[in-house]
Formats: structure tokens, sequence, C-alpha cells
């Protein structure tokens, strides 16, 4: 199924792709807050295969419509297809898009031209055009890795296994990735970290098998990092980030509730909001850092109001080893640990 966002001028656009692929349309007709929609509306077509969006629909500036597809990333899983005629390549809005990986991006003017595009970003790899190489990507990776090594600050860290856990108020939070990049981002700025998996979701052994990393003794090396199934480590670290899923009575009393650092991440679907509360109301009686993910803009004020004046809102990261993007957010969690 085809979820549709148009304005009145784009109704008929899709017609003959569901004509042709035999996939039925749900159109929504009107003027957008693509935020708004992400956050309050989205849940109710969750099933669909694909989000189509036609840029005269939404109210946003390109950037924030981009970050709001970075949110909508995060919560579902389906193609989305932007419908931005006359776009040009040069434009900063399709580079944003691209840079994300959001590729499927109609720009012809013509309309033949126009339901070529389209027929592809339907088709089975999607829309090529703004896809990079793997010659292209290996050049990209080689000369960010190698911006990323002169640019990181060195620390020092005077502390031994200073033990980090976090936990999510529901699935799909982002616990897993933001353990990874904190795990990252120490190891590039001077400390060492190790990652342990301490929940039922195997996501470490996914992982593992996706990478095929080496083994050294009992932890996974990927990206100068190390990563454990069990607490048997090779060494000490100055932080060891424990990865406890979903908060429950279990994880309460370890090794959630006995970790130096509590994180306790949501990010801001209105059925999380009521699970974000609830944990945070568990964890009243021992120091708790809430850390607001993929939240849109306009929903901040309310979660600071009625969650935590103290929440920490981290960008949206869709790599598990980045260790840059919520930099200034990980340093101000551990500047106590950090040597003057």
């Amino acid at each position: 199924m085809i979820l549709y966002l148009t304005s009145s001028n784009k109704v008929n656009l899709l017609d003959f792709i569901e004509t042709e692929l035999e996939l039925p349309i749900k159109k929504l007709i009107g003027s957008f807050s693509l935020n708004s929609f992400v956050v309050k509306d989205m849940r109710f077509y969750s099933h669909v295969r694909y989000l189509a969006i036609e840029r005269g629909a939404i109210k946003e500036t390109d950037e924030e419509m981009v970050q709001a597809l970075l949110s909508f990333q995060m919560m579902y899983e389906m193609r989305i297809i932007v419908i931005s005629e006359g776009l040009p390549e040069s434009s900063p809005f399709l580079q944003d898009l691209i840079q994300e990986e959001i590729t499927n991006v109609v720009t012809e003017t013509e309309i033949d031209q126009i339901k070529d595009e389209i027929r592809e970003c339907f088709s089975e790899e999607g829309l090529q055009r703004y896809t990079p190489t793997l010659e292209q990507r290996t050049i990209f990776e080689r000369n960010f890795n190698t911006l990323a090594s002169d640019d990181e600050v060195q620390y020092q860290f005077n502390c031994k296994n200073v033990t980090i856990a976090l936990a999510g108020c529901d699935r799909r939070v982002g616990v897993t990735t933001t353990a990874f990049n904190l795990v990252c981002w120490i190891n590039a700025h001077g400390g060492t970290a190790c990652y342990l998996e301490s929940n039922t979701s195997n996501h470490l052994a996914h992982i593992i098998q996706l990478f095929k990393p080496h083994q050294t003794g009992n932890s996974y090396r990927m990206e100068g990092s190390d990563f454990y199934f069990t607490k048997e480590f090779n060494q000490d670290y100055n932080f060891i980030v424990t990865d406890c899923g979903i908060l429950s009575e279990k994880v309460i009393q370890d090794p959630f509730i006995n970790s130096d650092i509590r994180l306790l991440c949501s990010s801001a679907m209105p059925y999380e909001l009521v699970s974000f509360y609830r944990a945070m109301e568990i964890c009243k009686n021992f120091p708790v850092q809430a850390l607001g993910l993929f939240v849109p803009d306009n929903v901040k004020p309310y979660l600071s109001q009625s969650i935590s004046q103290d929440i920490i809102y981290c960008k949206s990261s869709h790599d598990l080893f980045d260790s840059k993007l919520n930099s200034e957010v990980f340093k101000k969690l551990l500047e106590k640990y950090i040597k003057n």
C-alpha cells in the first residue's frame, strides 16, 4: 500500500502506479506539518510499504522537512519517496536528502520523465540516480575517516571501569545505537570504553553476523571498539557501557540500578510518552538522566514540562559507529571524569 501526502494540484499523479503495480493508494490531500503528522498520525499507517510526499503539501522549510524525515526513518521501516518537480541537483535540500540516504526523489519537470522516475522509485531497487557507487562510498569513507581522525579533540579520563547503563522505556527508541555511539565517542576522544549487551534482543549477534569482526579473547573488535556478550572482559577500561534493553523490574535491580551512570532513553511517539513517564516514576528513587532521542522540535517543550526539566535531547543517529553527531551531549554526560 502507498500512503500519499499531496496538495490538490498533484492528487492524481500516482494513479498510473496504482494501475500498473496494483498497489492501492491512500491519499491524504491538503497542507501538512510533517513533524506533527509523524508524531501524531503516522501510527495509523504503520502497515504501508511506501510513503510518497509531494513537496508542495508540506508546510515546513526544507531543513525542517529533512529533520522530520530523519525522525520518521527511526520509527518506521518503509520507503520514502519525495516528489519535488524541478528541484536542481545543486539544491541543498536534495543534497541533505541524499546524505540521509533518502534517494528516491522525483525532480523531473516533463510528465513522461516524471512518470519514469516515479516508476523507478517504486521498483525493487528504487531510484539509482542519487545512490552513490561503491567507488564513491569508498572515497567518501576514506576522506571522512581521515577528517574525523584529524578533528577529534583528545581528553584524559581519570576513572577506571565506570559503568554506564542505558535502558529504553519501550522498543526501538535508539538504545543500542546510542550505546554504540557513546562507546565510539569515548574511544575517539582519548578514553577507553567497551560495549556490553545485557538484554535478550540479540542485536549484537546480528551486528557481528553482518560486519564479521575479528574476535580477540572474549571481545569482538569493530571500528576500534570492543564489544562483549558477557562480563568476562579482556582488560580494564575507563568506561563499560551496558545496553540493558527495555526497562523492566529485572533491569531495575541489575545491572541498571547498580551502574554509576544511568541513562533512560525514549523517543516521542504519543504512545511512548506514557511509557516514558512511567519509567521515570519507577526510577524516581535514584538518579537517572533522561535522553530524548529523535524528538521533533515542536514536541520538546512538552517533554521538558511533562517528563523532566533536565531531559537532554540527542540528534538522530543512523550510524552505529558515529563518534561525532552527539559529541557535546556525551561530553556533558562525562565531564566530571575528564581531567582539566
